[in-house]
């Protein structure tokens, strides 16, 4: 709240950035008593509706905005804003009629029916061009110098946001996407409402890696046409890459409702169901798609794999490429289930294929060179560094390429390798930027919010009657949790879950609960509790026995877990911090998931917190976490899985020891490790590459991460 002696910029400034920030009870909370103070400016009342448009309060918005316009009738942004709330809500054409009555601009008038049409207006001006120049301009745009050239006379004449449209398009086309991105601004400054321009400014901004810019011209574009179900889908899938899966699902589930049979809809709605931990409705979705569906076969192998049907997901790939064999989307993807499921040579003829189909593509390159070890003049390797000079590469190619390299060449060129890794890395971090609050505020969260509530409803008496028992294993990406699992799932009563990733969906709820201050009760505990019992078999089509769950950042909820599953076991692994930093630093994870890995500094802050995690959860639960570390299951594999089956509740089994001969379906960066026997040389491994990581190895010391 603020008081109306509070300067009115400053106020304007909190409420617009709050509303950029989507908190509009804040804007809202900010605005009320602004517009009471000062019931004359305009800009407080244009914000305030745009506040209450977004909170659904549509008879307050429409108030705010008939207030605003009486106070600004010939404001182009007050009636382009209206035109866009009244098109949510079907009235598109009454403010089109208010705006003609209002003795507006035609071009002004025009721009209004478009917005109140919810399709958003599309880029008008045209400056000193002629019909003719428009004609020519979208007709050369294989021809990118034709366009700068005939472009850039008129626009010294005067400016014009077509004009300055084909021109960015033109120089997108011909790999100048710095020329392109500063089209499209320019462009933007003189029609900010131009839903194409908008557009195309996003997939520019995607193209070059800003993700975070992408998202944010694809959520304006998306406001700017509401209606319009091509915006919506940009913005619905620039949001999954950025990780935003709620985000992308309450954006597919309001284009179902108006678009229950659009493939492209249907396809967003599968691929945010994927990624938001509901994989039946992710199969659902997939198998609603047209048969007519370009990409609708490689959409369904790729959710029935999420699913767990390996088998129904081979099955498709394989009619996919009967049909098509250099497909290049569908040899990846079987590949890629290939290399998990330990068919390596399978695995790499699959892998060449896709990369002389689509070389750009980058995906086939990086799991090739993870996969298999290449020669030092492999075809592969030339192909990939070929690709690399191309101008029109993606951001995301030349980054899994570069992975690649980094991968393929540190056998025969340390330094180029080093080099490809910190490009590749760069590029992840311009994309995915790391901030260290957000996974320290997740710990804050779990320990000081949750926790604490959990505990005093305990001492209350409330319990979780749910009898499963699954193994968690946790700890830092590449520590030594994918060979825990393996031995874990070597013992013929235990089946490997993998990182199942269904935690959080099972637990929404309570802690939504506790979040809002409410105590929990057995009731809840148990239905939290029954719920990812249910997502992990279903995951995992395990009907009996015991399963794993190796997802990564359950040492972050490790109370959580026993509170809802009191009967679970849960592992730690633990590895000398230089070594496992050292893999992280030199491993490509999904985009996205793992940010801190992207630098060495956040990799040991990540380490750090990994740390003052499994150290708080050893005090508050003693007894409930049994760790192992790696290096002492390299010189007594015996010994530590003794005592990792005992602590687990399973009896003693000879096949735990022989556990590479067992290995099933593994989906992780480990999938070649854990098929093969124990082996020393990952210990001590960060020696021979000091220089490289020079500065974790100084961040781990500043910590006091480093061992005695």
């Amino acid at each position: 709240m603020t008081d109306g002696s509070a300067d009115p910029a400053q106020v304007l400034a909190r409420a617009r950035a709050a509303l950029d920030a989507e908190r509009a009870s804040d804007a809202r909370d900010l605005l009320a008593p602004l517009v009471e103070a000062h019931p004359r400016a305009a800009e407080a009342w244009l914000q305030l509706a745009r506040a209450q448009a977004q909170l659904g309060q549509p008879d307050a918005a429409r108030a705010a905005f008939a207030q605003c316009l009486t106070l600004a009738p010939k404001e182009p942004v007050v009636w382009m804003e209206a035109a866009l709330f009244e098109a949510t809500q079907g009235r598109g054409g009454r403010i089109t009629a208010q705006a003609r009555k209002a003795g507006l601009p035609q071009a002004l008038v025009a721009m209004v029916q478009a917005a109140g049409g919810g399709q958003g207006a599309r880029a008008m001006g045209t400056s000193s061009a002629t019909k003719a120049d428009i004609a020519a301009l979208s007709k050369s745009t294989a021809d990118p110098r034709a366009v700068e050239a005939r472009a850039i006379p008129l626009l010294k004449a005067r400016p014009g946001a077509v004009v300055w449209y084909h021109l960015g398009q033109a120089r997108q086309a011909a790999g100048r996407l710095p020329q392109a991105l500063e089209a499209f601004r320019q462009g933007l400054k003189l029609e900010p409402y131009a839903v194409d321009l908008r557009l195309a400014l996003a997939r520019a901004l995607l193209s070059s890696g800003d993700l975070a810019g992408a998202l944010m011209e694809a959520r304006r574009a998306a406001q700017v046409a509401p209606l319009s179900v091509s915006a919506q889908l940009i913005y619905g899938r620039i949001a999954l890459q950025a990780g935003l899966a709620p985000r992308a699902v309450s954006i597919a589930e309001a284009l179902l409702a108006r678009h229950p049979k659009d493939d492209a809809v249907l396809a967003l709605a599968a691929e945010a169901a994927v990624q938001f931990d509901r994989p039946d409705d992710a199969v659902r979705f997939a198998r609603q798609r047209s048969a007519k569906a370009r990409d609708r076969l490689s959409l369904l192998a790729r959710v029935l794999r999420n699913a767990g049907d390996t088998a129904g997901a081979a099955e498709v790939l394989d009619r996919i490429l009967d049909a098509t064999p250099d497909d290049a989307v569908a040899l990846t993807a079987r590949g890629q289930q290939r290399q998990s499921l330990g068919d390596t040579a399978g695995a790499e003829a699959d892998l060449r294929a896709a990369l002389i189909a689509d070389p750009a593509d980058g995906v086939a390159a990086r799991a090739l060179a993870y996969g298999t070890r290449l020669a030092a003049d492999d075809p592969a390797i030339t192909l990939m560094r070929r690709t690399l000079d191309r101008r029109d590469l993606p951001a995301t190619g030349r980054r899994m390429l570069d992975y690649a390299l980094a991968r393929a060449l540190a056998p025969h060129d340390a330094p180029a390798a080093a080099a490809h890794l910190a490009q590749a890395n760069a590029s992840m971090l311009r994309s995915y930027p790391y901030d260290p609050r957000q996974l320290g505020a997740v710990l804050e969260r779990a320990t000081q919010v949750t926790w604490p509530a959990l505990r005093q409803a305990r001492q209350g008496g409330a319990a979780s009657q749910v009898d499963v028992a699954p193994i968690f294993v946790t700890g830092l990406p590449r520590s030594g949790t994918t060979l825990v699992e393996t031995i874990l799932a070597a013992h013929p009563d235990v089946t490997a879950g993998g990182e199942l990733g269904v935690l959080q969906g099972s637990v929404a709820d309570l802690t939504a609960q506790i979040a809002a201050g409410t105590a929990p009760t057995g009731a809840d505990l148990t239905a939290a509790g029954e719920a990812y019992a249910a997502a992990a078999r279903r995951a995992v089509g395990a009907e009996v026995g015991r399963i794993t769950d190796k997802s990564i950042f359950t040492f972050f909820d490790i109370g959580l877990v026993q509170a809802i599953l009191p009967k679970a076991r849960i592992v730690v692994v633990t590895r000398d911090p230089r070594d496992v930093g050292l893999s992280i630093w030199r491993n490509a994870f999904r985009d996205g998931t793992h940010r801190y890995a992207a630098t060495q500094t956040g990799i040991a802050e990540q380490i750090g917190l990994f740390r003052d995690a499994v150290a708080f959860w050893e005090s508050a639960l003693p007894g409930v976490v049994h760790r192992i570390a790696y290096e002492d299951l390299l010189d007594d594999l015996e010994g530590q899985s003794r005592a990792l089956l005992s602590f687990a509740g399973l009896e003693w089994d000879d096949r735990v020891l022989s556990f590479h001969e067992h290995a099933g379906d593994v989906k992780t960066l480990s999938f070649a490790q854990v098929r093969q026997p124990l082996y020393r040389s990952s210990k001590d491994g960060w020696r021979k590459s000091a220089d490289e990581i020079a500065p974790l190895i100084a961040a781990l010391d500043e910590k006091g991460l480093l061992p005695e």
